[in-house]
């Protein structure tokens, strides 16, 4: 073969392998661009749908921040747009960094999981049994959660130990590894291990081994005092569905375990030092991913300060969620897939599902469901304009609607009932759950709803019957055989 042919079918080739290189390019770009528009496209929806101030979301993939948006308002009053740069509060994804800084130690030799907490909090007095470190991580200890008067703390502590102060008096709730009681407050103890065995405050040890490593410049401990540039306003949902401020609510009662404020690139940050063994060791996280066994052998899908799951592709994922009056959050870690997402809102409020699940399906499978409108919040509205038949018909209408712009499930179906109950139209209320049962009378919920209204119309009578129909249908309705104790004790 002569040596013109040979460079001609080299050339060939080469031609051949570069036109499919760009091929393969221009598809990789051409989906890039496409995720990050439906990204876009869904944050704004979702936004509108659920009816909420502003949400902030990202995405990381391979070690890189992919995508980042903020749509709507941090600020309503002031008409101040959410920026990628707004902090919000972060909730419960604080405990997440609370177990990192507490692993880091752990590595280091200066704490065992499995010592009695009181090793490394002498201060903190003797209980009827003995709790260790790894059941403060995984709320097994027994230690209390919040009381309604600290709901909206608004007390101002000075330091950890005097958050620790709000539980040291009290006794156990249960026996430590025999019951998962979700505590926020038993967070405090492991702050306070963390100043015990560090020598510095827990502000200074976040500061020193998590946020400036890992390039988090706008995570913070909330102190209410302290002003915080770009800091999102918080809101909630009244009984009338109308947006209002959120009350009052010093988190100084809770910095470790519901206290910090981030943006979302500072946790996408985060999770990716996390994923990549730079916070703490692969052997330390697989040990904070080991699921929690109770002494009855139930199993519980959380570990030590994380939770973690398989979605319904198979595949593994990791993070903490997050929510109180004011705001909701949630971070999602996909380690096989180096992809992580989050999100979080400036509102605490009910159906708000799960949107960081829906930017990993759009970047990983091209695909998500729609966020849907509230079928209760819309039926009220009717209600509100015309009459109690009127949201009837239109609940009827809605529910049979093929587009799926309404959420329209059983809660939906049912908060409705409880709207009216909420704000005073108890007489509604009763007439909306008898025709409920009149469409379907097998269904226990239904009969707690038409009792909670009788109650609250003052007819006890009619509310008993009612719980106790509820209990023929399903005997393990907890709720309904405790108002049932509580009517007959009146």
């Amino acid at each position: 073969m002569t040596k013109p042919l040979l460079f001609k079918k080299a050339i060939s080739r080469i031609t051949f392998l570069f036109t499919i290189f760009l091929i393969i390019s221009s598809s990789q770009r051409t989906y890039s661009q496409n995720y990050k528009n439906e990204l876009n496209n869904f944050l704004n929806e979702y936004r509108t749908n659920k009816d909420i101030p502003s949400i902030s979301g990202g995405v990381s993939l391979n070690g890189k921040i992919v995508w980042l948006e903020a749509v709507g308002l941090a600020d309503i009053e002031n008409n101040v747009p959410a920026k990628n740069n707004t902090a919000y509060r972060i909730a419960s994804i604080s405990k997440a960094i609370t177990a990192v800084a507490i692993m880091q130690l752990v590595e280091q030799d200066k704490i065992k999981l499995d010592e009695d907490v009181r090793t490394y909090l002498p201060y903190f007095p003797k209980k009827r049994w003995k709790f260790t470190i790894r059941q403060l991580l995984n709320h097994t200890s027994g230690i209390r959660n919040y009381r309604y008067e600290e709901f909206n703390n608004t007390e101002s502590f000075k330091s950890i130990k005097d958050a620790i102060r709000v539980v040291m008096d009290d006794s156990l709730q249960s026996e430590p590894g025999t019951k998962r009681q979700y505590t926020t407050l038993g967070y405090n103890l492991l702050a306070g291990i963390i100043e015990y065995v560090s020598g510095v405050s827990f502000d200074e040890y976040l500061n020193k081994n998590i946020f400036q490593p890992v390039e988090m410049t706008s995570t913070y401990l909330e102190y209410q005092p302290k002003i915080i540039f770009n800091k999102a306003r918080v809101y909630i949902k009244n009984n009338f569905r109308k947006i209002e401020n959120a009350p009052l609510a010093d988190l100084s009662i809770k910095f470790a375990g519901g206290g910090m404020i981030s943006t979302s690139e500072d946790l996408l940050k985060f999770a990716q030092k996390l994923m990549t063994y730079k916070l703490v060791k692969s052997s330390t996280l697989d040990t904070m991913l080991i699921p929690t066994v109770l002494k009855n052998n139930d199993t519980i899908n959380y570990g030590l300060g994380l939770n973690f799951d398989i979605d319904q592709k198979g595949r593994k994922y990791y993070g903490h969620a997050g929510g109180w009056n004011g705001y909701t959050s949630e971070l999602l870690i996909y380690p096989e897939k180096s992809l992580a997402a989050v999100y979080l809102t400036n509102i605490r409020d009910r159906n708000l599902e799960n949107p960081a699940k829906s930017f990993v399906s759009i970047v990983l499978d091209n695909n998500f469901d729609k966020p849907k409108k509230s079928l209760a919040d819309r039926l009220l509205g009717i209600y509100f304009e015309n009459s109690i038949d009127s949201s009837i018909t239109k609940s009827e209408q809605l529910i049979r609607d093929s587009s799926n712009t309404y959420k329209n499930d059983e809660d939906e179906i049912i908060l409705f009932g409880y709207d009216l109950i909420a704000t005073g139209n108890y007489s509604d209320a009763i007439y909306y759950f008898k025709y409920l049962i009149s469409k379907k009378d097998n269904f226990a919920e239904y009969y707690v709803g038409l009792a909670d209204a009788y109650y609250k119309d003052g007819n006890k009578g009619l509310a008993l019957r009612n719980f106790r129909n509820a209990v023929h249908l399903d005997s393990k309705n907890k709720y309904a055989n405790d108002m049932i104790k509580k009517i007959e004790n009146e």
